[in-house]
This record gives structure tokens, C-alpha cells and sequence, in this order.
């Protein structure tokens, strides 16, 4: 309530006391515009909710939950532009329920009124059927979509189209029974698809039991395989948590937007950092450079990494600019600098932990599912023996 009587006195102050000048009744006079539309029967404030994703999205992606404060404050910065006669009191994003959504509450502003004030709160003026259809049900939808593939690489399933009108008593009990169709459709959908899976499963097993000795054989070769490459995976990382501290050091000094300092060139020593630096230094061009292998950043662009000015032949480094790192667009320091915190990190020592977990548990399977074929290979064998 506070942030909403702070914009009326922004709004209406000015135009206001233009209004009371030119009253000669005191009768006619407003003395406070906030306590003049309470007491009307029209809508003080308007609440609108922007939610993304549905409750199944967000029980299997809960980790990308925290990007979603900078994707919501990229749609609140369109939805002003888009919309400069709604004026934002407050935005909060929530993450306590089903799935991320956050609720601004605006004061819609009109001008150009004969009678009384000339300029007025006036949600009929502000929210039009246009402005409902084209903008907040069209072109913000497509700027979050757009936000969302750009952040997550994908697309995230969308809840049903909103209703901007109360639902009667008649439209209640037909939704009510429409949903109630829609889940029973629902289950025997589930249903068939069980019938389908033990089918496709019986088929498969059947198909198991015509592989050749030779294609068995492959099947743990590639398993074999897989167990060197996870090893070799292992011990990278392991030695990247050796260098955790240094590499925790070089991306606070990128998100501060500092400057490298990598070692001393008077005496012509090269601290940790500077040592880390050399070993992953990418050469852009003369005098630029880049580490991607080291720390990326997700951005409203895609993943990237800084690129740095070597002012001192590899003794110091600044910052000037970022680029993609898949597609090597190059952007400039001031675009990206805002974007690039600790909550937006890419390839940190958690997330390789995580990866090298996710790969053992596909080899134990992939492990298991060979000795399984191998069984069955054995028993086939058996029964043609008989």
C-alpha cells in the first residue's frame, strides 16, 4: 500500500494542485487524490501475475529456478517500456509455490480528461482489449519464450491461456466438468501407453534374444569404452578441485569487473592465478584473450566468457567485452557487465560433480543392461542346444 500511495503522489501531486487552483468552491477542492479514489468504486491498483513453466517442468529443472530472477526482471523492464502508462508500485518474485511466478502491482495512468483532474487513474484507458490480446498475452509471452530458449535452451510448457473476466456461476460447473473429462482422458491415456510399454517391452526382449554373439561382444567393448573415458573425466575434474580456489578468484574479479592481476613483471613472477591463466589462455587476436575451459557465464545471449586486454605480456588483465562461446559473437563490457554474477555461473566445481555423478549412474546401467543381453544370449544359446 505504501509503494502504491508513493505513485499517486508521484502521478497526481503536480496535477492536483493545477486542479485545486482553479476551484473557487473550497467544496470542490481535493485534499489527498489517494483517499479521493478509495472512496470510489473503481479499481485503485491493478495486479498482474506472470508465471512460467508448469509444477512438472520445475520438479525435474528446480535448479534453474534461480534463473529466473533475471529473466523476470528482463520481462518487468519490457513490460514497462511496452507499457509506460502502467506504473510499476512493487514486484515480487515468488519461489515457494508450484513453480516460479512473480506479481507486480502498477497504478494504470490516463491523461487527457475535460472533467476534474486531467490526468487520472483509469484502468478501462490503460488495460484496452488491445493491450490485453497484443501485449501482455502476445508480444510479453513471445519476449519471455524468447528469454527462456536464450537462457535454458528449450522451451518450457506454458500454462493455459489467461481469462481476463470472472467466471459465472453456469461457465464455473462447465469448467468444473470440462476438467473432470480432462482427466479421465488423462488416465486412460496413461493406461494405453502401459499396455504399450509391457508390449514394446515383450517385443524388445524378443529382439534382445536375435543379437549375435559379435554384437554382444561390441555392446562391452563400448562399455569398456565408456569406463576409460569416465576415468580420464574423473581425474580432470580432480584436478580442477586442486585449482578450485584459484579459479573461485579469477571469476569474483570478473563479476567485480576488475582487474587481473596475475603476477609481478618487475620481478618477473607469476602468481597462482597468473599460472592458472597460462595454462588455459585461448588467443583471440594480438593483444586479446579469453579462457571459456575455465568459468562461462549464462546471459540473456547464450553462455559466455570474457575477453581480456593483455596489458602487461600475461603479468595483468582487464576486462573489455564478452563473447558466445559456441557462436564467438563478441559483445561489448557495458551490454553483458550487469548480467554477470555468481548466480549465472556456468561449469562450476558443483556442476562437474553433478555431471561425473549423471555419467556413472548411465554406465551402471549401461553395465547392467549388457550383463542382462549377455544372460539372455546364454539362455538362448541353451535352448537351442536342447
Amino acid at each position: 500500500m505504501k509503494d502504491v500511495k508513493k505513485v499517486y503522489h508521484d502521478e497526481f501531486d503536480r496535477v492536483l494542485k493545477e486542479y485545486n487552483d482553479k476551484q473557487t468552491r473550497k467544496d470542490r477542492k481535493i485534499s489527498d487524490y489517494y483517499e479521493y479514489v478509495s472512496e470510489k468504486s473503481q479499481d485503485m491498483a491493478v495486479e498482474i501475475i506472470f508465471q512460467v513453466g508448469d509444477m512438472k517442468y520445475w520438479q525435474e529443472h528446480g535448479d534453474n529456478k534461480i534463473f529466473m530472477k533475471r529473466i523476470f526482471k528482463l520481462l518487468l523492464d519490457e513490460l514497462r517500456d511496452r507499457m509506460p502508462d502502467f506504473k510499476v508500485a512493487n514486484a515480487v518474485i515468488l519461489f515457494d509455490e508450484e513453480s516460479p511466478h512473480m506479481h507486480v502491482v502498477g497504478v494504470p495512468v490516463a491523461t487527457g480528461f475535460k472533467k476534474s483532474l486531467r490526468k487520472q487513474v483509469s484502468k478501462r484507458s490503460v488495460f484496452t482489449p488491445y493491450t490485453l490480446s497484443k501485449i501482455l498475452q502476445g508480444d510479453l509471452r513471445e519476449f519471455i519464450d524468447e528469454k527462456v530458449s536464450v537462457v535454458f535452451g528449450e522451451q518450457i510448457k506454458e500454462k493455459s491461456k489467461g481469462r481476463n473476466h470472472d467466471l459465472t456461476v453456469a461457465e464455473y460447473k462447465v469448467a468444473k466438468e470440462t476438467e473432470k473429462l480432462k482427466l479421465l482422458g488423462e488416465d486412460i491415456d496413461r493406461k494405453e501407453k502401459s499396455l504399450a510399454d509391457i508390449k514394446g517391452s515383450i517385443e524388445l526382449q524378443s529382439a534382445i534374444l536375435d543379437y549375435t554373439k559379435d554384437e554382444l561382444e561390441e555392446k562391452q567393448h563400448q562399455a569398456d569404452r565408456a569406463v576409460k573415458v569416465l576415468e580420464q573425466v574423473k581425474r580432470f575434474v580432480g584436478m580442477f578441485h586442486l585449482l578450485a580456489p584459484t579459479i573461485e578468484e579469477y571469476a569474483t574479479a570478473v563479476e567485480r569487473d576488475g582487474r587481473l592481476d596475475a603476477g609481478n613483471s618487475f620481478r618477473g613472477i607469476l602468481y597462482e592465478l597468473g599460472k592458472l591463466l597460462e595454462r588455459f589462455k585461448e588467443l583471440i587476436r594480438e593483444g586479446l584473450c579469453w579462457f571459456p575451459r575455465l568459468m562461462r557465464w549464462k546471459t540473456s545471449v547464450g553462455e559466455v566468457a570474457p575477453v581480456f586486454r593483455d596489458t602487461d605480456n600475461g603479468y595483468s588483465y582487464s576486462v573489455c567485452g564478452y563473447m558466445n562461446v559456441e557462436t564467438k559473437v563478441q559483445y561489448s563490457k557495458e551490454t553483458l557487465q550487469c548480467e554477470i554474477s555468481a548466480e549465472m555461473r556456468v561449469g562450476t566445481m558443483e556442476t562437474l560433480d553433478a555431471n561425473i555423478e549423471a555419467m556413472e549412474r548411465d554406465l551402471a546401467e549401461i553395465l547392467r543392461l549388457s550383463g542382462e543381453k549377455e544372460r539372455l544370449w546364454k539362455a538362448y544359446e541353451d535352448w537351442k542346444g536342447r
